[in-house]
């Protein structure tokens, strides 16, 4: 092979040397279309004030349970919405299944002290279920039973005109709406039973021709449940918005990810898997359960010790 030859294959590998940079350069330093940052304008709900909430429910908040459904406990027919009186020979009653049927919003109008502001009513509506039990365990009956919170905010929602929106995105349907100046409200709510309790009608010594709930002087011999207790702990979150227009910057659409393929599971691999539950047999002790201390053994422990 003459020198000529040499000379022009290391000429040919660097010309695709600095080709192979430069494109390479180029790649790097171009920001694909779309990623790259840009303002776009869309149709938005836009919150103006928001504001959570966390209420602890008693009686006096929410009043005694009242059946949501008509119910005999074998001192008669308690009706719909009624207040739920317990069997003479309940001794204690639990609450379980406790949710939020539904919020109702009531009313909502300008506050007529502060501009801009609103004064929003709300009805949250809670459903659960009361089990009663004898003084032995036994369960002596359950009833469905409801309790009914009243709550009035201030928010900002600023103020508007009357328009008219026209849109064929519902239901293909063309109709106009028109919308008055309210912003709308949206509440999200989670609620969780606490405590439930039995309350009884009891006569004062002093005073046996008068009712009386509680007291120093209380005579507990016949007494009868009246009515029932619930506490209910509510967290909630209540927003004013409106439909507006906003300016925002972006990166394009988004594109969404082929799907994983996952193998099916076999039930055994999984459960060999599961580190050994030796807290099942031997509890922690004080210390070690309130430090998070757990004896399960892993299997990486295990591996060894008895195989």
């Amino acid at each position: 092979m003459s020198a000529f030859e040499f000379r022009d294959r290391d000429r040919d590998r660097d010309r695709d040397r600095d080709r192979n940079r430069d494109t390479r350069e180029r790649a790097e330093s171009a920001e694909p279309l779309l990623c790259k940052k840009r303002e776009d304008s869309i149709i938005a709900l836009k919150i103006y004030d928001s504001c959570r909430q966390q209420d602890c429910l008693t009686r006096h908040e929410i009043g005694p349970a009242r059946a949501a459904e008509s119910v005999d406990l074998g001192s008669g027919l308690i009706e719909e919405g009624e207040i739920i009186v317990p069997p003479r020979d309940a001794a204690s009653v639990t609450v379980d299944r406790l949710r939020v049927r539904k919020v109702i919003i009531v009313s909502k109008e300008p506050c007529p002290f502060k501009s801009g502001f609103w004064d929003i009513d709300l009805k949250y509506v809670f459903v659960y279920r009361l089990t009663f039990r004898e003084a032995g365990g036994c369960i002596i009956g359950s009833v469905k039973a409801n309790s009914i919170y009243n709550k009035r905010l201030t928010l900002f929602g600023s103020t508007g005109t009357d328009f008219v929106l026209s849109t064929d995105l519902f239901m293909g349907c063309n109709d106009s709406t028109t919308l008055d100046s309210d912003p709308f409200v949206m509440v999200e709510a989670k609620a969780m039973p606490l405590a439930a309790e039995l309350r009884y009608n009891r006569c004062c010594i002093n005073d046996c021709n008068n009712c009386c709930n509680g007291g120093a002087d209380i005579d507990d011999f016949g007494s009868d449940p009246a009515e029932v207790n619930v506490t209910i702990g509510l967290f909630s979150i209540v927003q004013l918005f409106r439909i507006c227009n906003l300016a925002i910057e972006t990166k394009g659409f988004s594109i969404p990810d082929e799907p994983e393929v996952y193998d099916p599971l076999n039930p055994c691999d999984f459960f060999d898997s599961l580190d050994f539950p030796m807290d099942i047999f031997a509890p922690p002790l004080r210390s070690d359960f309130l430090a998070g201390a757990s004896n399960n053994i892993s299997r990486e422990t295990a591996r060894g010790c008895c195989d």
